[in-house]
């Protein structure tokens, strides 16, 4: 076994805005967490927590990135005395939908963005004027710490479920990574926004219910949809939705702008019958495994 697996839980302690495509004056917001941020933050907690004058946000990002696998986080509910997350599935006739854990409930995805989401308003000020800027009225979406009810009441605290691949001979990073109790993730986290508190840091066998191989040079995720983006291929059918991500590469001593795409999103399903391979990679987005079925 190369690869050690952990599931890792955290609660939404504070408004969180991971963005997507913005429409119009709004900031639209993902409800789930890529694991290139989420790697971003664990880097950025781990160089600080070395106690250095001057972290080494490269170097432990580096090693990060040898040594362990992120997957994608997702919104979680508390059903008794378990953290079950809503996973994406693009279903024929209905679209993406979003279905629970260990159980039958489904949303629609419009359905589970309002139970989630919120929205924050806000203005750029003149400075002339000491008041708003005409035309620079906004909001912004983010994940609320409660999920909310039909009538707009608080129901559960929200949390976000994902995993971690570490690797077998690599102990201290297990040692390291459990020892992490608060991260920041996302925008505005300066204004106090994206904050996760740790809730359970636990062995696993499967991912999301789904078989994994932790015997490759990268672990496989034995399953029929994806819980990453996928990179696009002409020889690779599948069914879902695309978008080109972007961002920028802060790694190196220039700061570049880094696109890639068009990719297929989380939830996007294989046309081939039964299961594939998926290898998680550096980045965290999945590639259908050489000699996967």
């Amino acid at each position: 076994m190369t690869w050690i697996l952990y599931r890792w839980t955290w609660r939404v302690a504070s408004p969180l805005f991971v963005g997507a495509t913005p429409s119009g004056a709004l900031n639209r917001c993902r409800v789930y967490v890529p694991a290139r941020p989420f790697w971003g933050a664990i880097t950025a907690e781990l160089a600080r927590l070395q106690g250095d004058n001057h972290p080494k946000y490269q170097q432990v990002g580096e090693d990060l990135r040898k040594h362990a696998r992120f997957s994608y986080l997702f919104p979680a509910e508390r059903i008794g005395d378990e953290w079950r997350a809503w996973l994406p599935e693009y279903r024929e006739g209905a679209g993406l939908v979003w279905a629970r854990e260990g159980g039958d409930a489904v949303l629609a995805d419009r359905n589970l963005r309002r139970q989630l989401l919120g929205t924050r308003p806000a203005t750029a000020v003149d400075p002339d004027s000491d008041s708003a800027l005409d035309g620079s009225l906004r909001e912004t979406e983010c994940v609320q710490t409660w999920w909310r009810r039909s009538d707009g009441s608080a129901n559960n605290p929200v949390a976000l479920v994902g995993y971690v691949f570490i690797r077998k001979d690599r102990d201290e990073f297990v040692t390291r990574l459990s020892a992490i109790d608060r991260l920041f993730i996302g925008g505005d986290t300066r204004y106090g926004l994206g904050r996760l508190d740790h809730v359970a840091m636990r062995l696993a066998t499967t991912v999301f219910g789904e078989a994994v191989d932790l015997a490759q040079p990268n672990p496989h995720v034995i399953a029929s949809r994806v819980f990453a983006h996928v990179p696009f291929r002409d020889d690779l059918p599948m069914c879902g939705e695309q978008e080109a991500l972007g961002g920028w590469d802060m790694t190196g001593r220039q700061q570049d702008r880094r696109v890639s795409g068009p990719a297929w999103t989380p939830g996007s399903r294989s046309l081939e019958e039964g299961s594939r391979n998926w290898a998680i990679v550096e980045s965290g987005m999945a590639r259908l495994a050489e000699g996967s079925p």
